[in-house]
């Protein structure tokens, strides 16, 4: 399941009286724009450890002289630069008791995976599962702010390949319409031939057409 949400509170509840904290975490989100996964390394709810591997984009006017991770939340390491996106491993280890609560929250029996995205605002959690689980997943996000939208997939286990969250059909048409050349500019073939040599109507064609095309762009998107 990937998941977008809109947070109502990107401090997601700090106590007011929290000063040092609430003051670290600012400090950090006024400069960042985007933290992107790239890998997760080790995570421990129960213990408050995260280490992971980011792309962290910083906003206009802020540079890695920027980016420090406050003391409370952990260290950061900046690995490469690319404009004002960099490459950091993050090590976080949770003592404030509040945060630890917080994250405790996030120990469902889920296997958490990517894309996982997080901006001021926005925010995109992938996550496998039973439908159990992953419904305690919806109702706790539900509780931090507007879930905005819901994908749903068969976990494949078949590495990073866009193709795999395909259905067989949708991943078959599909590869089949890049062979014949419907994907080029212009057209080799038109939507009635691409059906006529798989062997299905235009209508069925078209349709797994657009739902793998959409899923793609969803999964590929996520967070944008």
């Amino acid at each position: 399941m990937i998941l977008e949400v809109c947070l109502k509170d990107p401090l997601m509840g700090m106590p007011a009286d929290a000063e040092v904290l609430n003051q670290a975490v600012q400090h950090f989100m006024d400069r960042v724009e985007s933290v992107r996964l790239v890998e997760l390394l080790k995570m421990n709810f129960e213990r408050g450890e995260e280490t992971v591997i980011a792309e962290i984009t910083m906003k206009a006017g802020y540079t890695a002289n920027d980016l420090e991770l406050p003391e409370v939340l952990g260290s950061l390491e900046v690995l490469k630069a690319d404009g004002r996106t960099y490459t950091c491993f993050l090590r976080c280890v949770i003592q404030d008791e509040f945060l630890l609560e917080k994250m405790r929250e996030f120990d469902l029996d889920i296997i958490w995976t990517l894309p996982m995205y997080k901006s001021r605002d926005l925010y995109v959690y992938t996550c496998i599962g039973d439908a159990e689980n992953l419904n305690k997943v919806l109702l706790l996000m539900s509780t931090y702010g507007e879930i905005q939208n819901v994908i749903f997939e068969e976990a494949t286990f078949s590495g990073n390949n866009p193709l795999s969250r395909l259905t067989p059909r949708q991943r078959d048409l599909l590869i089949a319409a890049k062979q014949y050349g419907y994907y080029e500019y212009p057209r080799k073939i038109n939507s009635q031939q691409l059906a006529e040599k798989v062997g299905i109507s235009k209508a069925t064609a078209i349709e797994h057409l657009r739902k793998a095309e959409a899923r793609l762009i969803a999964t590929l998107l996520a967070g944008y």
